[in-house]
């Protein structure tokens, strides 16, 4: 029987304060929402059941919008179930998948199919980005973005002419979430030189392009655009000078191009690692970023084993991306309010999440609890993917203590559980 309400004993971290403030919350699990709230640790009577998570320190839940869930035809890789069960153990409330699968999720029976795995076998709640048909059927267009689950389209480097027919459908709820390079100035280089051959100029080029179009045919007024997974500071201040919203990768932040010698092509990803300069300018330049998003991109170790110019770019790290941004605010490189901002709130506006991860009254209940006592060994961590290696290496201080999904324990102290999940087209309706 579903628990109806719930109190929990939590010390939460509020962004506007570096003091964690005791508190205990009464939640509506039906709703997914905060009911009622008291200053400290509280016994509360006529609740269904009662947690302890005092011991570790509540936040915002995360949100992870850029990721690959494979699943369909690539199950091999990933799927729906060992993805969410890997997010969940990784702190993630939430996750966006990408369309880039086999089939691609540019017509309505792949995405009716994708959206019915996730329904079934999600752990946490869920959408999807559509894959922009290649036609000027708008009408099409708009009954893919109606569909239970769809935040938006992504537009990658070669659905560029399509772009226009995309801004005659968008509303404000919806995105178009933009992969930023250039075709005409990508090429390929050995381990190491992909910066060379994938440049920055290739990102600005894209970005200075897809401007244009929108001043062009876009209406201001209903057109969010949000260019993905930007590797460094010029790329960032240009999208933002257009009113774009950025998010940029773990990968890019701890990684540098060196990293496609020393682990081969369990480094590539497009777009490329870049130098250790372009790395650590983009760390100083993280207030202008609107969100930190893993684009897990799971392969199979076959995969990932064959020559470096042959293998497929992606790197997998949803179950430990949360933690090494943290663990760049307990090294102080930068400060909580920003890891949060990255992980949580900066993600929950884009993706239109009002009330998302707070504890007054009609708060929406997802949280990620913390262990500040606990170490988590990179190399060892992945648990619940199917693409277990990564090119992380060492100790990061501190674990992922629990996971809530409005409400439900998704996750906790090394279980994993299948919450009552929902599409986040429904979970932006708690906010009306």
């Amino acid at each position: 029987m579903q628990d109806y309400l719930i109190s929990i004993w939590m010390r939460f971290l509020d962004p506007g304060s570096s003091v964690p403030i005791p508190t205990t919350l009464v939640i509506d699990v039906e709703r997914g929402v905060v009911i009622d709230r008291y200053s400290g640790f509280q016994y509360v009577s006529n609740v269904d059941k009662h947690l302890d998570l005092s011991k570790c320190l509540a936040l915002p839940g995360f949100i992870d919008m850029h990721v690959h869930l494979r699943g369909l035809e690539l199950s091999y890789k990933e799927d729906e179930l060992s993805g969410t069960r890997a997010a969940v153990r990784g702190g993630y409330t939430a996750v966006v998948d990408m369309p880039n699968t086999k089939p691609r999720l540019d017509n309505i029976v792949a995405l009716q199919h994708k959206l019915m795995a996730l329904s079934i076998y999600s752990h946490c709640d869920y959408g999807v980005y559509a894959a922009v048909p290649h036609t000027s059927n708008t009408s099409y267009m708009k009954e893919l973005l109606s569909l239970p689950g769809v935040m938006g389209f992504k537009v990658y480097p070669e659905d560029m002419e399509f772009v226009t027919y995309v801004l005659k459908v968008l509303n404000r709820h919806k995105l178009m979430v933009v992969h930023a390079e250039d075709l005409k100035l990508v090429s390929e280089c050995a381990a190491g030189l992909r910066w060379r051959c994938r440049s920055i100029e290739a990102e600005l080029s894209a970005i200075t392009k897809l401007n244009s179009i929108v001043k062009q045919y876009g209406d201001e007024r209903r057109v969010r655009i949000h260019v993905t997974h930007v590797t460094n500071p010029l790329s960032a201040t240009l999208a933002k000078s257009y009113g774009f919203t950025v998010d940029t990768c773990p990968h890019y932040l701890l990684l540098s191009s060196e990293h496609e010698v020393e682990v081969g092509c369990i480094a590539k990803v497009n777009p490329p690692l870049r130098s250790h300069d372009v790395q650590h300018s983009l760390i100083s330049w993280l207030s202008m970023v609107d969100a930190v998003a893993s684009d897990h991109a799971p392969h199979s170790l076959d995969e990932k084993e064959l020559p470096f110019e042959l293998c497929p770019s992606g790197i997998s790290s949803i179950e430990i991306a949360s933690l090494l941004v943290l663990d760049l605010a307990l090294k102080n490189v930068i400060d909580i309010k920003t890891a949060i901002r990255l992980l949580s709130l900066g993600p929950a506006s884009i993706l239109r999440l009002c009330r998302w991860g707070c504890i007054a009254r009609e708060c929406i209940a997802s949280y990620t609890f913390i262990d500040l006592r606990k170490e988590t060994h990179l190399e060892n961590a992945v648990l619940e993917s199917k693409a277990k290696h990564t090119p992380y290496r060492g100790t990061v201080r501190l674990g992922i203590c629990a996971t809530m999904v409005r409400g439900q324990l998704a996750y906790h102290q090394g279980e994993v559980y299948k919450p009552r999940v929902l599409p986040l087209t429904e979970v932006q309706r708690l906010c009306v």
